[in-house]
């Protein structure tokens, strides 16, 4: 009998069109926040830190300035941030790209990268990396900041451990120096669990089911915290207001472990911007990308009408940015970039 052999067909996903246009907006709103909040903080004077900087993702960003710190508690994520700060000073744009690609982070050449940033620390008086908390006041030694960018910890974090943060950041920044955060929010303060990175199949949990993901560490998976725009701007405020006890229970501490801050408020909120930090499709609706276009335009007095174009995600998400109460309500993302306040002026 003849063998019979199998034939091959090439399927075709029916809303891959839908995957494109988010993926390409999310990447254009990314460069447009960057440059709207940040990119003239870095100037070729300026002193900054990354705290929090996981893989080194931003350094690129970064480069431009005087002296680049970056802390990073993770051991496997600090020193692949220490390969991306010497592909930097080596120029090897060869290796920077590989970095970019996930599947090179399971070669043998890249456990090689490893073992050699493990025991050949950077040197550079440009770039210095501290295998340390963010809120750890040895980043000390290296001086005063210009300006502080925190990107999407906040929203993975306890409130004592952003207590204590902001505590740092404020002693750490010059007088009237930047601090940037990225942070997760939505008009009422939730969280979800879920059991990894990046998976959108994360569940609703409570406050205290949160507080003990956060407890005890990345065994436990990853908790979420989506927090209102005005609570956050409470917590820069002042970040151990005895108000917040009563929303955040046993997560609160009463003051710094480290420092003596003024009684006065620590930061104010110069800007800040709503949007989406990533693409997250939902394939079987009829409108849109996200699940809140459809009331993003309704609440515009728009047709709800399928998204068809890049152009049409980035003017929805323009003209929330310019109503303070849709900007809070929708885009489940924020950027925030505020001032260290001096006493002095109280």
């Amino acid at each position: 009998m003849e063998k019979i052999t199998a034939t091959v067909y090439d399927t075709i996903d029916p809303y891959q069109w839908v995957t494109d246009i988010a993926h390409q907006a999310w990447k254009t709103r990314d460069q447009e926040v960057w440059a709207n909040n940040i990119q003239d903080l870095i100037t070729p004077d300026a002193v900054v830190l990354d705290a929090g900087c996981g893989l080194g993702r931003l350094l690129p960003r970064f480069w431009s300035a005087k002296k680049i710190v970056l802390v990073e508690p993770d051991q496997k994520r600090f020193l692949h941030a220490s390969i991306v700060a010497k592909c930097l000073l080596n120029e090897d744009q060869k290796l920077l790209e590989k970095l970019k690609d996930d599947a090179f982070w399971q070669t043998d050449e890249y456990d090689g990268l490893l073992k050699e940033a493990h025991t050949s620390p950077v040197k550079s008086d440009k770039v210095h990396l501290l295998n340390d908390v963010m809120q750890s006041p040895a980043i000390a030694q290296y001086g005063t900041f210009d300006l502080i960018v925190c990107s999407h910890i906040f929203e993975h974090i306890s409130l004592d451990i952003i207590q204590e943060s902001i505590a740092t950041f404020y002693n750490l920044l010059k007088p009237n120096g930047s601090l940037v955060i990225f942070a997760c929010k939505s008009p009422i303060l939730h969280h979800k669990g879920a059991t990894k990175e990046f998976d959108h199949q994360d569940i609703l949990i409570s406050r205290e089911e949160f507080a003990e993901i956060c407890k005890n560490g990345h065994s436990a998976g990853l908790g979420i915290r989506y927090m209102p725009f005005d609570l956050f701007q409470t917590i820069l405020n002042n970040p151990f207001n005895p108000t917040l006890q009563e929303t955040f229970g046993d997560e609160f501490k009463f003051k710094s472990e480290h420092y003596q801050l003024p009684t006065t408020p620590l930061f104010t909120i110069k800007q800040w911007e709503a949007y989406h930090s990533e693409f997250y499709t939902h394939k079987t609706m009829e409108v849109g990308t996200y699940i809140e276009y459809p009331q993003i335009q309704a609440l515009l007095y728009h047709p709800v009408k399928p998204i068809e174009s890049v152009a049409e995600v980035l003017e929805l998400e323009h003209q929330v940015n310019q109503n303070e109460t849709l900007k809070k309500m929708h885009l489940i993302d924020m950027v925030v970039v505020a001032k260290k306040m001096n006493p002095d002026i109280f």
